[in-house]
């Protein structure tokens, strides 16, 4: 049966093993985490209690994650902002 354009493939290098393989459609993951995360997503109906608890855990520190992330980006750009226009400054003065 041939795959749908969609849905992309996964390979494994020869001699290794993935962390952790998906039971319902065998895709590879390169963490555990990543792997919880998936389940939550993609195939929630299938989940057990117990994963469906560790994928809101996964996706609550992956949020933090993102937010610290996100942050960070702000603060750098507003230096930024701010030392070209303080140099802009300096220049012209």
């Amino acid at each position: 049966m041939p795959r749908p354009i969609s849905e992309p493939e996964f390979a494994v290098p020869d001699g290794e093993q993935p962390p952790a393989r998906c039971p319902h459609c065998d895709r590879p993951f390169r963490s555990e985490e990543l792997y919880v995360l998936h389940l939550g997503e993609v195939h929630p109906e299938e989940c057990t209690a117990a994963q469906r608890e560790a994928y809101e855990e996964a996706y609550d520190a992956e949020s933090h994650d993102l937010f610290t992330f996100h942050v960070k980006v702000v603060v750098a750009l507003t230096l930024l902002f701010f030392t070209f226009a303080y140099a802009y400054a300096v220049v012209w003065n």
